[in-house]
């Protein structure tokens, strides 16, 4: 893939992308897993309206829209090593009436725990 994806881990190397779409439904798991490959293959040279942000005032925090039973945003950063060449999920969340459930500031405290640590993330699992 010319743009690698790599997920955030929590406290014991879990990737926290992979917990959250356990509690996805099948039709929302293929929509994540497509929006994904089209994330690593084209960076942000998504198709306009696939990838948005940075979001909410945040400077570091972009959001994939996804529409499939569920309104899907999870949230990920460019690098944070490398911002011209990578990808990293930090956080899985939905859309829900306008509002982002967890909200950004989540994404931006796991974004800076592994600023401090580069072992909080792992490649992707497809």
């Amino acid at each position: 893939m010319p743009f690698p994806v790599y997920d955030f881990t929590d406290s014991e190397g879990k990737s926290v992308i992979a917990l959250w779409r356990n509690g996805l439904t099948k039709r929302d798991k293929g929509a994540l897993d497509s929006k994904l490959n089209m994330l690593a293959l084209n960076g942000t040279g998504l198709s306009r309206g696939l990838l948005a942000g940075p979001i909410n005032k945040t400077k570091h925090i972009y959001k994939l829209i996804i529409h499939a039973d569920t309104m899907l945003r999870p949230m990920l950063c460019k690098g944070p090593f490398d911002p011209n060449s990578d990808f990293t999920l930090l956080l899985g969340a939905k859309e829900i009436q306008f509002k982002l459930v967890p909200g950004p500031e989540e994404a931006l405290k796991n974004r800076d725990i592994l600023l401090g640590d580069k072992s909080r993330r792992k490649l992707h699992e497809w």
